[in-house]
């Protein structure tokens, strides 16, 4: 039976890898709130730990109510929140990270079995998915299997750790050394439960405080597989005082792809993957992807700490509501590096996929409508909506005015009067239009089309904010001018059509996006596609109609609900 691990004062401390995702800043348009900085101990209280042992345990949501003489919606927040602190993916995941970071221990959990049973090879295979936090069903996927095998594996394996559920299956198969910290999360070393450092942890009169230390990466993250293309090394310390600094190189003994820093953060997180760097996107952050085998990963070091604190809480409280598979996933941010890691979805672009045309494809743009509702409803209910999508629109605006004045382009020679007055009328209907949390550059280079279930995914959040819902269709009105009927499939996924005052004023919105995109394209990296903009710019610009003037917007009545 391994011995709990307890703390000794010249020992090698480990932390908590997300200990910076915690006190998330709770608006989603507002770049003034300040999250809690990289550092601060993480308090778990009594009952948290509570709860967290009884999920350990096999209890169901119900009996864990009971026994803490609480309601089921008040464990149900409690171990959200713990599955937040932990970065936990599950319940049964949440129970085996409790069980490695020494909140859960033989002690305190009955029915651990005394020495580690035999497991098949395959069943060790299930075993290492199942701490992961894996459902059947992803197992099979993950090891190519059919669902019954997988359950009829789980059914051995849970007779043979005396569990009765995943929750405690997952918490014995690491209490007892059955899988290594490593398969629980790639931020563990492969080594078993008794191998590991010891975790800071201070008790407290109301709990245990989990000391946010700076990570160090372990012997084994640091040891360069055949498939990292980033190494961690250790260098000795030439005074011989410490342990020395961390160097990170390529996988040549180069300069890393991105800073030592920022190697260490990701390594403590995900592990280190194949890198390649990516030109600064059109907010100017620094990208970075990466890929894992459970797909791509992106860096991503926004430009100002604002930015960064937007992007958080827009996966947050907005990217979040769509399902898992059809937008990135938050894995973690650090406010101190100002960087944030997310997930890509899995798809290739649409105007990029093999099968041409899918763009000009009725399904593909009544998905997309249905996409952008579900992100456009993510503000309702909350205050003050209308005021800050208003100041982020003319924001938007005076931006895309400036980007106009200097597009060296002849056809907007002879109509930069008319789109200076048009956009005056703009500016003053901004305050009746409706409102959404918006993309901000929704269109197809945005989309990503998923060939195996036939769905669509979306990317590229990094101008996302609360502005008039209108913005997100200006790009894929381009389209709707000589393909009439992608409109109504597209309004039909949406769930409503456009108000008066919003499609009197998208063509006027579709100049700016058009503008925009030209401005961002380099012709010398891709032709085909800065004269595809070109067109676009130029076909839009010569579809505007003659200006309508301020009254006759002032005397339009202001949009209901």
């Amino acid at each position: 039976m391994p011995t709990d691990r307890t703390e000794s004062a010249d020992s090698k401390l480990m932390t908590l890898a997300c200990e910076h995702r915690n006190d998330l800043p709770a608006d989603p348009a507002g770049a003034t709130t300040v999250a809690t900085p990289a550092g601060a101990p993480v308090l778990l209280k009594e009952e948290d730990l509570t709860i967290l042992r009884l999920i350990a345990a096999g209890q169901r949501r119900i009996d864990i109510a009971g026994a803490t003489f609480n309601s089921v919606t008040k464990i149900d927040t409690r171990t959200r929140r713990l599955r937040h602190v932990l970065a936990a993916d599950s319940r049964q995941h949440l129970a085996a990270l409790g069980a490695v970071y020494g909140l859960v221990t033989c002690e305190r959990l009955p029915g651990v079995p005394g020495i580690p049973p035999h497991v098949s090879e395959d069943d060790q295979a299930v075993l290492d998915l199942i701490v992961a936090g894996l459902s059947a069903s992803r197992i099979a996927a993950r090891l190519h299997c059919d669902v019954d095998s997988v359950n009829t594996a789980i059914a051995r394996l849970t007779f043979e750790f005396g569990a009765d559920n995943l929750c405690q299956l997952a918490a014995h198969a690491v209490l007892v050394e059955a899988v290594a910290c490593r398969a629980v999360s790639p931020r563990f070393p492969a080594t078993a439960l008794s191998g590991l450092p010891p975790f800071h942890v201070t008790t407290s009169g109301t709990g245990v405080l989990l000391h946010s230390t700076p990570p160090l990466p372990s012997a084994e993250s640091a040891r360069r597989s055949p498939a990292s293309s980033v190494l961690a090394v250790r260098a000795p310390d030439p005074t011989g005082a410490g342990r020395g600094e961390v160097r990170v190189t390529g996988s040549r003994g180069g300069p890393a792809p991105f800073p030592p820093e920022l190697a260490i953060w990701v390594n403590n997180l995900v592990g280190l993957h194949p890198t390649w760097a990516l030109p600064n996107d059109s907010s100017g952050a620094r990208c970075w992807r990466m890929s894992s085998p459970e797909g791509i990963v992106e860096l991503r070091v926004p430009r100002t700490h604002g930015d960064l604190h937007r992007e958080v809480s827009a996966h947050r409280h907005a990217i979040g509501r769509l399902r898992a598979g059809q937008a990135p996933r938050l894995l973690g941010f650090d406010p101190g590096l100002r960087a944030l890691l997310t997930r890509q979805p899995r798809g290739e672009r649409v105007d990029d996929a093999p099968d041409r045309g899918l763009q000009l494809s009725e399904s593909v743009q009544e998905q997309a409508g249905q996409l952008l509702r579900i992100l456009h409803e993510s503000t309702l209910g909350a205050r003050d909506r209308h005021a800050q999508a208003a100041e982020n629109t003319l924001r938007y605006v005076d931006y895309v005015d400036r980007v106009l004045e200097r597009i060296d382009f002849p056809v907007l020679a002879g109509h930069r009067a008319g789109i200076r007055h048009r956009l005056a009328v703009l500016r003053e209907a901004v305050p009746q239009l409706p409102v959404g949390f918006c993309h901000g550059s929704y269109g197809v280079g945005a989309w990503r089309w998923q060939r195996a279930t036939r769905s669509l995914a979306l990317t590229g959040f990094e101008r996302s904010h609360v502005m008039a819902a209108v913005i997100d269709f200006a790009r894929p009105s381009l389209l709707w001018a000589d393909h009439p009927t992608l409109q109504g499939a597209f309004t039909r996924g949406y769930g409503r059509p456009l108000e008066a005052l919003e499609r009197r004023l998208l063509g006027d919105f579709a100049v700016l996006a058009a503008a925009e995109d030209l401005w961002h394209a380099n012709p010398q990296d891709d032709a085909e596609t800065y004269a595809r903009l070109a067109g676009a710019l130029r076909a839009v610009t010569g579809r505007l109609s003659t200006p309508e003037t301020v009254a006759a917007v002032d005397s339009k009545k202001a949009p209901t609900g």
